[in-house]
């Protein structure tokens, strides 16, 4: 069995060891140079206030417009103010002036929003559906976009949805410099791999699956080497005497524990529900908890009281507890909300609209108030919650904790035992964002980077010895040094 389980570690090592080099080294880049992101209120800062003078169209008009919506927004689409309405199959464009559907954005309109961004020197590319920054799937539904160049000292790039015109990423010179060798290497994000989101999911999955087997092999082999190692004449911890392979063990001696840990954990932020929860409430509970549809809440909304938004970036329309209710972003990334009829909504009103709705969903208990949550939670940066997410505890056997944003009363997350379970061995476990740490971001980094650095020279050793052993299967005559 032992001489099976070499065979195993050093052929399917040589296949994988660049692969652990690799993300150990990418790893510690992701560690101080996130993925790209255009957070909200920049984006509500770059966004033109919608036109709602010129708001004719009913929200349950937009919706009639478009058959299976489930989302609902209001945004200024270039010169158009436009209702968005979420689907199935992606975003759809409905202009606001007549309820007509609307196509996609010409290049000529991508080119004028590019000038009013950057002046006169930024332009915009012909219309695609992917790069290399817009890859993951929550873009979907936003599909083909337009890069917008601003040509500034930075190299900054904006990404324009050709569907709803709004700006939903962005770049610079810099960031995609580091995430070329951070992000994208650590995730595989390569573009014709990520495109496909079936693809990316499975290769990345066995991939690291076979990785883990490796590292578990090989610690299984380490512990049985250096335990032949001891009960020689003079013990030692090992009893290699090539360099590279001395090294490989003692260093895999040592790193072991966080080698199988790490992988394990990477592994497992690979799981999308295989072996986990995902966290989301079923289709009879979310219909409970809206306690009515989109469809049917917008009837009674009158597009022309929307003129009491101002200079609002954009109107959301959601249904908590069967009460209808809009929100209006700033573009300053804050809320004002109203309900229906236009009166003024707080958010001690969303809450009770929440815990309405959450005891038709899961009745059988009374629901508490609710917990403001920290936003150096660990469950919360394992599950990306924005600051205003309130957890509804929960009650064994009839209801999980409930996580709501209070800003629209949208459910977050169904944190069940299975998905807290998920946030500790894979998020936590994977970038050590446990309690006491959380709140201390330099120790953390410096904690996590140390185990990083003989991670990666535990992986050279490994891509070192690979090619040995690949140059002496294959090329026999020549001399190993």
């Amino acid at each position: 069995m032992t001489k099976q389980l070499a065979w195993f570690h050093r052929w399917l090592g040589i296949v994988t060891c660049l692969v652990f080099a690799l993300w150990f080294a990418s790893g510690a880049v992701l560690l101080f140079k996130p993925f790209p992101s255009l957070p909200r209120g920049d984006q509500l800062a770059l966004e033109r206030p919608v036109a709602f003078p010129a708001v004719r169209a009913s929200p349950a008009e937009a919706m009639a417009a478009v058959r299976g919506g489930a989302a609902l927004r209001l945004v200024q689409r270039g010169a158009i103010p436009a209702y968005i309405v979420g689907t199935e199959k992606g975003a759809v464009p409905v202009d606001a002036r007549s309820g007509a559907l609307l196509p996609l954005i010409a290049p000529a309109e991508a080119s004028a929003i590019a000038t009013r961004l950057g002046g006169a020197a930024a332009s915009a590319s012909p219309a695609f559906d992917y790069d290399q920054w817009i890859v993951h799937n929550r873009f979907d539904p936003l599909r083909p976009f337009y890069r917008l160049d601003l040509h500034d000292a930075g190299g900054t790039q904006l990404y324009l949805s050709a569907r709803t015109g709004e700006l939903v990423q962005r770049t610079t010179r810099w960031d995609r410099g580091w995430n070329w060798v951070g992000a994208v290497l650590h995730w595989a994000y390569f573009t014709p791999i990520r495109s496909s989101f079936t693809l990316w999911d499975r290769t990345v999955w066995i991939l690291s699956l076979v990785a883990l087997l490796v590292a578990v092999a090989g610690t299984i082999l380490g512990v049985i080497r250096t335990l032949a190692a001891r009960r020689q004449r003079k013990p030692a911890l090992t009893f290699y005497r090539l360099r590279w392979m001395r090294w490989h063990h003692l260093l895999g001696l040592f790193a072991s524990i966080f080698v199988l840990t790490w992988i394990l954990s990477g592994w497992l932020s690979m799981d999308h529900g295989r072996l986990f929860s995902r966290g989301h409430a079923s289709e009879v509970a979310l219909a409970r908890y809206e306690g009515q549809s989109l469809t049917d809440a917008m009837k009674v909304i009158r597009p022309e009281t929307f003129v009491r938004y101002g200079q609002s970036r954009e109107l959301s329309f959601s249904v908590v507890g069967g009460s209808a209710i809009v929100t209006a972003w700033q573009p300053d990334g804050t809320v004002r909300r109203r309900l229906a009829d236009g009166a003024p909504l707080d958010t001690g009103r969303v809450t009770e609209f929440a815990r309405r709705g959450i005891a038709a969903a899961w009745p059988g208990a009374p629901v508490a108030s609710p917990v403001q949550i920290p936003s150096t939670d660990t469950y919360a940066l394992a599950e990306g919650w924005p600051t205003s997410a309130l957890l509804f505890a929960g009650v064994p056997g009839t209801r999980p904790d409930i996580v709501v944003n209070g800003t629209d009363g949208q459910i977050l997350t169904v944190l069940d035992r299975s998905r807290k379970a998920y946030a500790w061995v894979y998020y936590a476990l994977h970038t050590f964002n446990f309690p006491g740490l959380t709140t201390h971001p330099v120790l953390r980094q410096i904690l996590v980077l140390i185990p990083l650095l003989f991670g990666f020279a535990f992986g050279i050793t490994g891509v070192v010895i690979g090619f040995q052993r690949m140059r002496k299967t294959f090329f026999p005559q020549r001399r190993m040094t």
